[in-house]
């Protein structure tokens, strides 16, 4: 696979973006779905797996840095069902169509909260003649790697991963990540 100038572009645009930054928060978020007759239930969060160290998100997930909100999520970059990153002010972006979950305090976050990204990179993906960002990969200071990819569960057993998915998988279990083949 032979990356072009604009795919390099794209991954160091995306390396300015995280590296040096110090992580503040975690933020999952997920398509609110309000149906008529549950209008007035609190909604409850549906991103966990069978992997306590994976979770699952149909849309996004937002890093809360020291002077900035980097918004990840599924997008048609380069090719349907790419990664997309962007700088946003999380104040400013609210929306209707997404419940937002703030799990910084989970056990997988918590040791990752003021950690500094040191390190990131692209695992391109080819598919029908076109190269896409299929999982971001962050490294912190402590040693501890973040892995997002545009990829999901669609077997109910959750024992196969496929990619190109309008869907996230998120974990920091480099070891189990690798085993399902999510990088």
């Amino acid at each position: 696979m032979i990356l072009t100038d604009e795919h390099i572009v794209y991954e160091n645009n995306c390396r300015k973006m995280f590296v040096g930054e110090i992580i503040q928060g975690i933020i999952y978020g997920e398509i609110q779905y309000v149906f008529e007759d549950n209008e007035n239930l609190i909604p409850e969060p549906s991103y966990f797996t069978k992997y306590p160290e994976i979770d699952t998100l149909d849309h996004s997930i937002y890093f809360q840095m020291t002077n900035k909100t980097i918004y990840v999520f599924w997008d048609n970059t380069f090719f349907s069902y790419g990664l997309l990153s962007k700088e946003i002010d999380l104040e400013e972006t609210l929306n209707d169509h997404e419940q937002k979950w703030d799990v910084s305090n989970e056990e997988k976050w918590i040791n990752l909260i003021g950690q500094r990204i040191i390190d990131f990179k692209i695992n391109w993906e080819e598919a029908s003649s076109f190269i896409y960002p299929q999982t971001f990969l962050l490294e912190t200071e402590n040693g501890k790697t973040i892995i997002l990819s545009a990829s999901e569960f669609k077997d109910s057993e959750q024992n196969k991963v496929y990619g190109m998915s309008d869907n996230l998988l998120v974990t920091t279990n480099l070891t189990l990540a690798k085993e399902l083949k999510i990088t």
